[in-house]
């Protein structure tokens, strides 16, 4: 069940690294809806997550209640050092706001 789980995260996963990819190799041409395009699909990768995470709380809760916890806790960590990696590969936008001192 996990396995399956994690299988449908790794799709998710792998659509967040190609609209990753897609914005490092058109940074410095973004026009401002490709660059909102690509900001909403970041989100919709977001809300994905969220759903397929509240589908399987309920399976996990049937099927290994008291698991249930620490398997959520280390799914959020590992997530979260997903998330680290991949948005560690973004170059920074360039601003085109100057700063007084």
């Amino acid at each position: 069940m996990y396995e399956e789980y994690s299988a449908d995260m790794g799709k998710i996963n792998d659509t967040r690294m190609a609209i990753i990819k897609e914005y490092s190799d058109e940074c410095g041409t973004l026009t401002d809806d490709q660059a909102d395009n690509l900001i909403r699909r970041w989100l919709d990768t977001d809300i994905e997550q969220t759903k397929l995470r509240q589908r399987y709380v309920a399976i996990f809760e049937e099927s290994c209640p008291e698991r249930k916890q620490r398997l959520l806790q280390l799914d959020r960590r590992i997530s979260t050092m997903i998330d680290v990696q991949l948005t560690s590969q973004l170059p920074l936008a360039q601003s085109q706001i100057e700063f007084s001192r």
